[in-house]
């Protein structure tokens, strides 16, 4: 009796252990989307950012980029705008995709027809400028009307088509200033992608608690977190929020910790990225970033995906 009990017992423990075993095995591993974004500011295309770009790339060649381009390079009456163009390809690859970049600098604006506004700075300057450029910091949520940015938008759009660039779908807002008018402009000008949500407290690394920035970003993004994570934001424009900043507000650190908090809370996407304008200074902090998730990744037998984006034809 004692020996048909443990006989039984045993085939019970195996069929168990069996049953677990399997189940592991068809389970999904845990997955993590990370897209690499670059706002190009339209303020310059100075060589050694180029270069800290053509290095990366060249580091990085299985790394796609989502290549947020701003039209205003292309609108200060430069000589040569075919070459201001192979510049800005020069740090393409084939899997890249590119979409629109927008500040609402007085140069493109003027070109497109919109009344230049240069009230409510994120950055409290002073952007009433009588000869040269300004509007880097004016928030296109705030200074401007719908049917401005509407217009303001399908013009940026045909200003990169014009320069052999490809027509956008994807969006990011300078200064993320993105609200209601903006979305509305986007969505007529038929955007489906948006990345201009952002947690403020992420940004306070450089700019302080009072600025104009971190105040109009809680204002526009209340409740935002580093984990947020993509939802529908109007009828048919996508928000996949910058979950995690750019790099010229988080260190190799941060950029890690974020990537290892969104694993431990198995959120599915990470956004991050630089500036054009700054890569010569900031992109080295997600360059080291990228060996140390993938081994993080690698060692938690998470597959980690770098995101390409469709490009539309």
């Amino acid at each position: 009796m004692i020996l048909r009990f443990f006989n039984y017992s045993v085939v019970l423990g195996l069929v168990v252990l069996i049953g677990i075993i399997g189940l592991k095995q068809d389970e999904k591993p845990q997955s993590i989307e990370v897209y690499v974004t670059v706002d190009w500011e339209g303020r310059s295309l100075d060589d050694e950012d180029i270069e800290a770009m053509q290095s990366f790339r060249q580091q990085f060649p299985y790394i796609p980029m989502l290549q947020l381009l701003n039209p205003a390079y292309f609108v200060r009456n430069h000589a040569y705008p075919a070459r201001l163009a192979q510049t800005v390809q020069s740090t393409f690859l084939p899997i890249d995709t590119q979409g629109l970049h927008v500040h609402a600098w007085k140069s493109l604006t003027e070109y497109c027809g919109v009344a230049y506004q240069y009230s409510h700075s994120f950055a409290d300057m002073d952007e009433n400028c009588q000869k040269g450029d300004c509007g880097y910091t004016v928030s296109l949520e705030f200074a401007y009307t719908e049917q401005a940015l509407t217009k303001l938008i399908a013009c940026s759009n045909q200003i990169l088509i014009d320069n052999g660039f490809n027509k956008s779908v994807h969006f990011r807002a300078g200064g993320w200033q993105l609200g209601p008018k903006l979305i509305a402009a986007l969505e007529a000008n038929d955007f489906t992608w948006d990345s201009s949500r952002i947690d403020a407290d992420l940004l306070t690394t450089r700019w302080h608690e009072d600025s104009g920035m971190v105040t109009m970003l809680r204002q526009l993004h209340p409740n935002s977190t580093p984990l947020d994570q993509p939802y529908l934001l109007g009828k048919k424009l996508m928000e996949v929020p910058n979950n995690a900043a750019l790099a010229d507000y988080t260190s190799t650190k941060q950029i890690v910790t974020l990537f290892k908090s969104l694993i431990a809370e198995k959120k599915q996407v990470m956004v991050l990225g630089f500036h054009q304008e700054t890569a010569a200074d900031f992109l080295v902090n997600l360059e080291k970033a990228i060996p140390e998730m993938e081994a993080i990744a690698a060692a938690g037998n998470i597959r980690l995906v770098w995101v390409v984006q469709r490009q539309p034809t």
